[in-house]
């Protein structure tokens, strides 16, 4: 079986390319999306959770966890689909041009990657990884390091702050 970290970084470095292709003004909007829609996650989680248990009582008393981990991948994943489908929020402004303009657009790429793949990843190991039948305890050292750095944990604490300046960024050309 592939490790779980290993699919982690083959999802990141495929929206690093996909960057790459859509150059880091469209990229920095599915970031701003990605960032407020994580920012709404962890506020009302505490809300949204003691409603998912209760749901999954009486729909599926034995899947519980599943239920709860198929709610939370469903949602960023239904986010990050509709920021990057049709009309997106794009920044204003003139791509920068030659390597640095690639370096811009991988970056933005690999960012928002990591955003939607280390937040299912977070989602799927705080829930016991219902979904893929694996158990915390098989997991490589390094993926047990790297869970801790996923974004809903690591940027909790300052979501708020960056979703603001990137909407100030936005809106300020």
């Amino acid at each position: 079986m592939i490790p779980i970290e290993l699919v982690w970084l083959i999802i990141v470095i495929l929206f690093g390319l996909i960057g790459v292709v859509r150059g880091f003004l469209k990229e920095l909007g599915v970031t701003t999306i990605m960032v407020v829609m994580l920012f709404a996650v962890t506020f009302f989680e505490s809300k949204i959770t003691p409603l998912l248990t209760k749901v999954a009582v009486q729909v599926a008393p034995n899947d519980a966890a599943a239920l709860q981990a198929g709610f939370w991948v469903v949602a960023i994943t239904f986010t990050a689909f509709v920021s990057y489908h049709g009309q997106t929020l794009a920044f204003e402004g003139t791509p920068v041009k030659g390597f640095l303009g690639f370096f811009f657009n991988l970056i933005s790429g690999l960012a928002n990657g990591y955003l939607i793949a280390g937040s299912i990843w977070y989602y799927l190991d705080r829930l016991g990884y219902p979904l893929l039948g694996i158990s915390q305890a098989t997991l490589s050292p390094l993926a047990k390091a790297l869970v801790p750095m996923m974004a809903p944990q690591l940027l909790a604490p300052y979501l708020l702050y960056v979703g603001v300046a990137l909407v100030i960024l936005r809106v300020v050309r």
